[in-house]
């Protein structure tokens, strides 16, 4: 088999011949042994499973302290524990897209037809709705809880500041949890459309920020009424 450096010589003469040899280059891909590949494989699927435990994990557990913690005054303590965890999702979300990419890359070495599954570019879209998502809460929602040392989370809220607090919150808890349920269901691949998927997917945000409304809502009414007893 000729070597890469045979592969550029060859692209050395000019006009026709040139131009089909830089097409050759241009098109060269690096030949891996099966076993090799396997190994590959496996890391990859690792560092992209650890970055969705990390990932899911933190943000529920996120998702559930602020929920617990939404009627009561905020700490430094609290937000400190609150920046502490949200490191963690950074941190998973970043294992994401570098597992990811790699994924994507062996499948062009090996699998190219693998890149044909629409449930993968359907996973590669939400995930960067959860990266900018993710974006908005660091930029944004941290700081705004830093403001609100001293006080009630949720007293005293503009309703439009309040519901932009709860979609972030259902953005992140959904947009993690969707890609666990692909990657859980084999019978999707090749099978479904990746318009039908992210139709699903805006179906489950619009139900998951209704009914954390509704909640919210109802448990605020109910705390309000207990409160002067």
């Amino acid at each position: 088999m000729p070597s890469f450096e045979a592969r550029v010589c060859s692209c050395a003469p000019l006009g026709v011949g040139g131009m089909n040899g830089l097409e050759s280059l241009l098109s060269f891909t690096p030949v891996l042994q099966p076993q090799t590949l396997s190994y590959v494989r496996t890391f990859l699927r690792l560092v992209h499973f650890a970055g969705l435990v990390i990932g899911f994990g933190g943000a529920v557990f996120l998702d559930l302290l602020v929920a617990r913690y939404r009627r009561m005054t905020m700490t430094v303590e609290l937000v400190g524990n609150i920046e502490w965890v949200s490191r963690f999702v950074a941190l998973g979300l970043l294992l994401l897209w570098i597992s990811g990419a790699g994924l994507l890359l062996l499948y062009q070495v090996s699998e190219p037809e693998k890149l044909m599954n629409p449930k993968i570019w359907a996973k590669v879209t939400i995930v960067a709705i959860l990266s900018i998502n993710g974006l908005a809460i660091h930029r944004l929602v941290l700081p705004f809880l830093k403001r609100r040392i001293g006080t009630h989370l949720l007293a005293g809220l503009k309703p439009r500041t309040k519901v932009a607090l709860i979609w972030c919150g259902v953005v992140s808890a959904v947009s993690w949890s969707v890609p666990v349920v692909l990657g859980a269901a084999p019978q999707l691949n090749f099978a479904v459309p990746c318009a039908v998927i992210l139709a699903a997917y805006g179906l489950a945000l619009a139900q998951a920020f209704l009914i954390a409304l509704f909640v919210l809502r109802d448990r605020d009414k109910v705390a309000m009424a207990s409160g002067p007893r």
